[in-house]
């Protein structure tokens, strides 16, 4: 297997309206403008797997406020805003256009990260966390909710996605993508960083890999993703109509502080086709200068198949939060999945 790094880059950005609406990536509809279109990178058509290492940015974070995350630790009955806790906040973003790791290809792995400028890890022990970045592209529309489709997303979990032998996500010759992002420091000074992807792929030339479309199962619902989650055990649901049959061979979930898991059901078979446990603070760059943790793991499903999905069906998607002593706002429950259709 071959490895190569892109150079560093940075499309043209525009800051989206709010949270709910941009994560359903509406405003990533239209083309890029001409003068923020960048030429995909050139690639040898070979069998043979690569992996590229895309970093996108620089990206600078504001400081952290002074009032820093106080109303989080003292065990009182308040509210605290998920999204916000007085962090330094690029709040949501998006840049047009942005480098993909190949052209005509498959890409068949991807995993995410946060990196300082040398290339050392960056996350919430020493400021920086990634809220969440959205890759989609308006070439084609997104299965569940309409819009430009959103290709692949993860939170500050970062977690690596494998699609099982076999499977890749098809990028066509030519496509442009996109990306929303939301960046946060919990130190009191800025912080400059790069979102980090390495995508794992192969040339669609000659391929017998079989394409999967993605599913955004989102129990915010489509025209926003976050929902106010109470103190102690509560749980959000949304469900969906499949308009696909096919094969659902991987899922992979992303929640907010307090969320206990997040987990897909075919409601019409009364199968569970994935559900995702997170940890938080499960090593010391998860927990931030404060002393608060984040989520640091949520394991993805895989299999061939995790279940069958027929036209008609209805999938259910549920998020879970487990909180102790404050109301958390704009939390979000979102299970990403690939199918490959029939």
């Amino acid at each position: 297997m071959s490895s190569r790094k892109i150079p560093l880059t940075a499309g043209a950005m525009a800051v989206a309206c709010s949270v709910g609406a941009a994560l359903t990536l509406g405003a990533l509809g239209g083309p890029a403008p001409a003068a923020a279109r960048e030429t995909a990178p050139d690639v040898r058509h070979t069998a043979a797997p690569q992996t590229t290492t895309v970093r996108y940015g620089p990206f600078t974070i504001p400081a952290a406020g002074d009032h820093g995350h106080d109303d989080d630790h003292g065990g009182g009955h308040g509210r605290v805003r998920d999204d916000d806790h007085g962090n330094g906040t690029t709040h949501n973003r998006i840049t047009f256009n942005i480098k993909k790791p190949c052209d005509n290809c498959f890409i068949t792995g991807f995993k995410p990260n946060l990196v300082y400028p040398d290339g050392s890890n960056a996350n919430v022990n020493t400021g920086p966390m990634l809220h969440h970045a959205v890759l989609g592209t308006h070439r084609r529309s997104d299965t569940v909710c309409k819009g430009p489709q959103r290709v692949f997303a993860s939170g500050n979990e970062r977690m690596e996605s494998v699609l099982p032998s076999g499977y890749g996500v098809k990028v066509k010759r030519g496509e442009r993508w996109n990306m929303l992002y939301d960046l946060m420091n919990h130190e009191h000074k800025e912080k400059t960083v790069y979102i980090s992807i390495t995508y794992t792929h192969e040339s669609a030339a000659g391929s017998q890999l079989k394409p999967v479309t993605p599913i955004w199962m989102d129990a915010g619902g489509c025209l926003g993703s976050i929902w106010d989650a109470p103190e102690g055990v509560s749980e959000k649901t949304r469900r969906w109509r499949s308009t696909i049959s096919g094969r659902l061979v991987h899922m992979r979930g992303h929640l907010h502080h307090g969320g206990h898991s997040v987990r897909t059901e075919n409601l019409t078979t009364g199968k569970l086709l994935c559900k995702v446990v997170a940890t938080e603070g499960g090593s010391p760059e998860f927990i931030d200068p404060h002393g608060r943790t984040e989520i640091s793991d949520m394991p993805p499903c895989s299999g061939d198949p995790l279940g069958t999905i027929h036209r008609g069906d209805v999938l259910q998607v549920t998020g879970r939060y487990e909180i102790d002593g404050h109301t958390h706002d704009n939390v979000m429950g979102i299970m990403v999945g690939w199918v490959a259709k029939d």
